[in-house]
């Protein structure tokens, strides 16, 4: 990639590969980007509930390692033929209200966001509220 100045996208469920593989990561729920920023800002503070909860559920590295809460998304997801109005992942968010239902959060940078991490969310999540897994801060240590 860098020898040839070429750009990929790279697709995959799994945050633990695309953290090896990727330097920006986008986070999709319905077809829509909720979330997108640098791989240590997104995985080090996600903003979004949605990625918070994929965050949550990726295996810890080490036996060692305190466990932290996995965040259980409840409700059925959506179709995506017909999204729910508004933010399509407020059915299955713990922040939802009615604004979540009447209004599509615009992709814009939250604040306390370095530049280019932008997330689509009325109420995004605190700076620190997810920590990261001991390995997803050190891409390296996981391979």
């Amino acid at each position: 990639q860098r020898e040839l100045g070429i750009a990929f996208v790279f697709i995959a469920h799994d945050l633990a590969i695309v953290r090896h593989f990727s330097q920006r990561v986008a986070v999709m729920y319905l077809g829509k980007i909720v979330e997108i920023g640098d791989r240590e800002d997104l995985y080090e503070n996600p903003r979004h509930p949605y990625t918070r909860a994929l965050l949550s559920a990726v295996p810890e590295a080490t036996v060692d390692e305190e466990p932290r809460e996995r965040i259980r998304l409840t409700g059925d997801v959506p179709s995506p033929i017909n999204p729910p109005s508004g933010c399509h992942f407020r059915t299955r968010c713990w922040k939802a209200t009615e604004k979540c239902a009447t209004e599509a959060p615009p992709l814009v940078r939250a604040e306390g966001n370095k530049a280019g991490h932008l997330t689509a969310c009325h109420y995004p999540e605190a700076k620190d509220t997810v920590p990261a897994p001991r390995h997803a801060q050190d891409p390296e240590a996981a391979a």
